[in-house]
């Protein structure tokens, strides 16, 4: 039987959003009101007034190679689809600008969507090598957390995360192994079986279940074919090896060079950022910084100015790009017409 919304679920969906909205507004504002009346803005401003521009640029060059290595990857994971690489640049940097604006993480789904109705393109397939490539950053996350742990000795607070993540990444391989060694008759006659199962739904619903479904499964081939597997792993190393380089490049930037200290703010920030509701990680994504970067000795107003310019270098360019790539279609269309 088809559940059915109701009138009351219609309306309070809105409000929801609204509410979380307001959430967001109100922890970004507590959080630039607690560094304001933390900080010292004369010695705030002399930091950011001995910031080494070069190396601000080294950064933002970096973070453009690394949306490159993402789309690569993206690339690879969709696999044996194919699709115009205009539009999986549209897709990833709205996808990523959506879950830094928005108090819900929903650029993962819109870039999903926009991919999907591409003329090559498949939903519930796009949206699996969405998933995989989670599940991939995942695993670089305990990774990075493993060799962190070991360079250096770290607050404990810094470590708290530590065990919970790495449950988490030894499921994502075990469930990576698990398809990878799936022989593909049992996975043919797993879809068979499901097929009689849903014998008693309506012929449509039964069809779009079972294509998404088949769909889904499709996208695991990327864990299935060795070259998908290299590609992806490789991939993902680059990717997150120049998320560092963005932060040490700005650390350089204040005169810090600490390859250990730039690591642990990655992770802080890839955990932190995405847990509280925040407007574009605004006091959030400064507040973890200096809280970071205090445990490695670096004056108050030194962490803020790296916070403040990380977190532009980090917007800017993807709020450009965005807005380059829709452009371009606006551009291509009245062209057209």
């Amino acid at each position: 039987m088809v559940k059915l919304v109701s009138e009351p679920d219609k309306l309070l969906k809105p409000v929801r959003f609204f509410v979380l909205l307001a959430l967001s507004v109100i922890i970004s504002a507590l959080g630039v009101g607690l560094i304001a009346r933390t900080i010292d803005p004369n010695r705030f401003a002399r930091s950011l007034g001995t910031v080494d521009w070069r190396w601000v640029l080294v950064a933002v060059a970096v973070i453009c190679a690394t949306y490159v290595a993402r789309e690569q990857r993206w690339a690879i994971l969709l696999r044996p689809l194919a699709f115009r690489r205009a539009a999986l640049w549209r897709a990833l940097l709205t996808g990523q600008l959506l879950n830094l604006l928005l108090p819900i993480r929903s650029g993962d789904v819109v870039r999903s969507i926009l991919v999907g109705r591409e003329p090559t393109g498949n939903l519930a397939r796009v949206f699996g090598s969405v998933l995989i490539e989670k599940a991939w950053d995942w695993l670089m996350l305990c990774l990075l957390i493993v060799i962190i742990t070991w360079a250096a000795p770290l607050p404990a607070w810094l470590l708290l995360p530590a065990r919970p993540i790495g449950w988490v990444a030894l499921l994502v391989l075990i469930g990576f192994l698990g398809v990878a060694l799936t022989p593909e008759a049992w996975i043919t006659r797993g879809v068979a079986w499901f097929d009689r199962a849903l014998a008693r739904l309506p012929p449509r619903w039964h069809t779009f279940v079972l294509n998404n479904t088949r769909s889904l499964l499709d996208s695991l081939s990327a864990l299935r074919h060795q070259e998908a597997i290299i590609g992806a792993a490789c991939g993902s190393l680059i990717i997150w090896s120049l998320s560092v380089i963005i932060n040490y490049a700005v650390l350089r930037a204040y005169g810090v060079e600490d390859w250990i200290a730039a690591a642990a703010l990655l992770v802080v920030l890839m955990i932190g950022v995405n847990l509280p509701p925040s407007i574009a990680g605004l006091g959030v994504f400064e507040g973890l910084t200096m809280l970071t970067l205090q445990a490695f000795g670096l004056p108050l107003e030194t962490t803020l100015a790296i916070g403040v310019t990380l977190h532009g270098i980090v917007v800017v360019p993807l709020i450009a790009g965005t807005a380059w790539s829709w452009l371009t279609i606006v551009k291509r269309e009245r062209a057209v017409s």
